[in-house]
């Protein structure tokens, strides 16, 4: 591989216009399933590139392909999709975006969760990888709608992601981490990110006048020690050691002061490493909340109703041969100090589902520090989430160097006729 050098100096020289670039995204986020105006900017920017661009796959997913003479096929994937949050973070770029959501909501929009920087990455990584002349085989960009709902891969994959384009031998990803300092890189063999689980649960009970609790059978006062009893669970029922991890992030019901409504919507999410216990956490929710409900004197009719969604993804599994083969690139470019073998994360990812299609697609999927000792950039999902812009070349750079680790290297002088 070529000195780091060459790519620090291509990357100086990008990164004014990646600035304007990642400006322009975090300034109009779309939903999950809406990323239609980011989807036309991240696609005009990978033709302007010299990839072959296609569009309106799975959705909104982009597809670029740049083929360099025979060698191993490498996909990098960047996600597109905002958040339904009110952005609090004071840039002179802020979004101001409103939008409906699925349930025809109106909602703020914001990037919380760092993929205007993860796109402005893989523009800056496809600029420069088409610039150089070191390499050879094919690269496959890709920019994936859906993340935040866990769906846009597999409807690329429907879509025919590995079967209208060229089929990856190797595939990559990378995601901002605000716990890991800025200039690290963090990266990890084996499970990298937890599973998730989304599920809504209608709490029924019988309505009635604030006036008349005895009349009614409150729900709200059921939702709540449903809630409580779910943390049991966890800490009485996982075993130490062990992953288990339930949130009830979302709780609606009623209308008015004084009527006590017929059902309560809880929206709860949980996350494992294991499936084992994946299984455990299921059950337990099922038991606990119909157990409540009979306790309070709710027949089976109107038991908790539990819907699983289609927002599910199993644990991220690094392929351990190739993140070695990376995690080595980046040893070898950045030094020891800055490359850190970290412990698997509790965020969940979509990510991995490209490396579960039969033949598997070996991935490798790292996380690039953007945070400090004082917290300035915020959380992940949080409203006042802001990484430093300039974490885009430190992206932007590690993606150059994973890929150029898998792709070969180009003849030092062409063949002969």
């Amino acid at each position: 591989m070529e000195p780091y050098d060459s790519i620090s100096a291509a990357l100086v020289r990008e990164y004014p216009s990646l600035l304007d670039l990642y400006q322009d995204l975090h300034g109009h986020p779309e939903l999950s399933g809406q990323e239609e105006w980011t989807s036309e900017r991240v696609g005009k920017e990978l033709e302007a590139a010299g990839f072959a661009t296609t569009r309106g796959v799975g959705g909104h997913g982009v597809v670029g392909v740049l083929t360099r003479g025979s060698g191993p096929v490498v996909m990098v994937r960047a996600d597109m999709d905002g958040l339904p949050l009110k952005e609090e973070t004071g840039l002179p770029y802020t979004s101001r975006e409103k939008t409906r959501d699925a349930r025809g909501q109106e909602v703020h929009v914001m990037h919380a969760c760092g993929h205007d920087l993860h796109m402005a990455a893989l523009i800056g990584a496809a600029r420069i990888l088409a610039s150089r002349q070191d390499w050879a085989g094919t690269l496959v960009m890709v920019g994936q709608p859906s993340e935040e709902t866990v769906s846009g891969a597999a409807r690329m994959i429907a879509d025919g992601l590995f079967s209208r384009f060229p089929r990856p031998d190797a595939a990559i990803a990378l995601h901002v981490a605000p716990e890991i300092p800025a200039g690290i890189i963090g990266w990890r063999e084996g499970i990298i990110s937890a599973g998730g689980e989304s599920l809504d649960i209608v709490v029924c009970g019988i309505g009635g006048h604030a006036a008349h609790p005895e009349r009614a059978r409150d729900p709200v006062v059921l939702a709540a020690q449903i809630i409580l009893a779910f943390q049991t669970i966890v800490s009485r029922e996982v075993p130490p050691g062990e992953l288990g991890i339930i949130t009830v992030a979302s709780v609606h019901g009623g209308s008015k002061h004084n009527a006590i409504p017929d059902e309560v919507l809880l929206q709860v999410n949980i996350r494992y490493f294991r499936k084992e216990v994946r299984d455990l956490l299921l059950n337990a929710i099922k038991r606990v909340t119909e157990g409540i409900a009979r306790s309070a004197g709710i027949t089976p009719p109107l038991f908790p109703r539990i819907t699983l969604l289609p927002q599910s993804v199993p644990p991220m599994t690094n392929d351990p041969a190739l993140t070695r083969k990376v995690a080595d690139a980046f040893l070898q470019c950045y030094g020891a100090d800055h490359v850190l073998c970290i412990d698997p994360v509790t965020g969940s990812e979509d990510f991995g589902i490209f490396g579960l299609i039969e033949p598997r697609i070996p991935i490798c999927y790292f996380r690039i520090g953007c945070g400090d000792e004082k917290n300035t950039c915020g959380f992940l999902h949080s409203n006042r989430f802001s990484p430093p812009p300039e974490v885009i070349r430190d992206a932007a750079g590690a993606l150059v160097i994973a890929a150029e680790a898998i792709l070969d290297r180009a003849p030092l002088h062409p063949p002969g006729r």
